[in-house]
């Protein structure tokens, strides 16, 4: 059993740092924004030939330049980054768009080293091997955190925010990428209401169910939060960082559920404790994901509609848990009135 429990453990935590590792900005998270490119072309009106979307609503700008040799300059114009015909990926160190871009507010968030500026000479780093990259390119996003000034939450309409452009350079070829930012209203207040009661009453109802059967539907509740934290995590492009939490909080409900069978198993007292508060991650994963019940736009390709019903699920599993190791608290400290007497 030992045995079993450093594989599972080594296997979740193979499943977060593999993604994880490559990565150099921060995870997208459930969005109102969008960002959509509507024209790629040269300065003749022709078609560049290279491939390009925007993922996480409006994080990440995706760039498949297989084949090709493209250039992406920096916010100054200095070199940024390289793609090299062979597939090879270049990241110019002493760009200060290479830290910028480390996070999705640029400078509010992270500071550009001294020695990056646009004119310092390039220093490039192989980044990638495949030909595609991608990074949170602060032209084609808001940046800020607070609601643009031109966008009124409350008329539930999709709401122009700006128009964008990204030049690069393809083959020699001058060639600029156009796009528009829009806010996109969510679910209303009722919707995410009603999905809130959902979780409220799952709580109540494995509440009522009893610890014996908890340890089940927190099972069930981690292979299903833990697929779609696969589906979100290995579907992100090269260059775009991931949610850790997506996979670490239902492998270690799973691992924790090992345990407490193994405990069970040798007699330990404590097992009923450990299988009963498994269901504590899972209802981490769905404070993390909560986003989704307001928001319209959720990283990866699951579409927010089935998101929302696994994020009910997730924070019921964890309010039952509270409820239930609640109970159990109260029952272990209840004074007995003849034993006192």
């Amino acid at each position: 059993m030992r045995r079993r429990l450093v594989w599972l453990t080594g296997l979740v935590a193979l499943l977060v740092l593999g993604p994880a590792g490559a990565a150099f900005a921060d995870p997208a998270g459930p969005t109102h924004f969008r960002s959509t490119a509507t024209q790629i072309e040269t300065a003749d009106g022709e078609d560049p030939g290279i491939g390009l979307e925007i993922v996480g609503g409006d994080a990440y700008l995706v760039l498949d330049a297989r084949g090709r040799s493209v250039a992406v300059p920096g916010y100054e114009g200095e070199p940024y980054l390289r793609f090299d015909a062979d597939g090879s990926v270049w990241v110019n160190e002493r760009s200060p768009a290479r830290w910028l871009n480390d996070a999705r507010f640029g400078s509010l968030e992270v500071e550009v080293p001294v020695g990056a500026s646009a004119d310092a000479p390039p220093e490039w780093r192989m980044v990638s091997r495949g030909g595609v990259w991608s990074w949170h390119d602060h032209r084609i996003h808001f940046m800020s955190p607070s609601l643009p000034a031109q966008v009124d939450p409350t008329a539930g309409t999709v709401q122009a925010v700006t128009s964008w452009e990204v030049p690069l350079t393809v083959d020699d070829d001058e060639v600029v990428v156009r796009g528009e930012l829009d806010w996109v209203p969510g679910p209303s207040t009722l919707v995410s209401a009603i999905w809130g009661g959902l979780a409220a009453l799952g709580a109540v109802g494995l509440l009522l169910a009893g610890a014996s059967r908890a340890p089940a539907v927190t099972g069930v509740a981690a292979l299903v939060t833990g697929a779609s934290g696969a589906a979100a995590t290995w579907t992100m492009p090269a260059g775009a960082d991931v949610e850790p939490a997506l996979l670490v909080l239902p492998g270690v409900a799973l691992v924790i559920l090992a345990v407490g069978r193994w405990w069970a198993r040798q007699g330990d007292p404590r097992a009923e404790w450990v299988v009963t508060g498994a269901g504590v991650p899972i209802g981490i994963w769905g404070v993390v994901q909560i986003g989704a019940l307001t928001r319209p736009i959720v990283p990866g390709p699951l579409p927010v509609a089935a998101v929302r019903p696994i994020v009910a699920v997730a924070l019921a599993v964890g309010v039952g848990t509270v409820l239930l190791l609640g109970r159990r608290v109260v029952l272990a400290t209840r004074v007995d009135p003849d034993a006192d007497a």
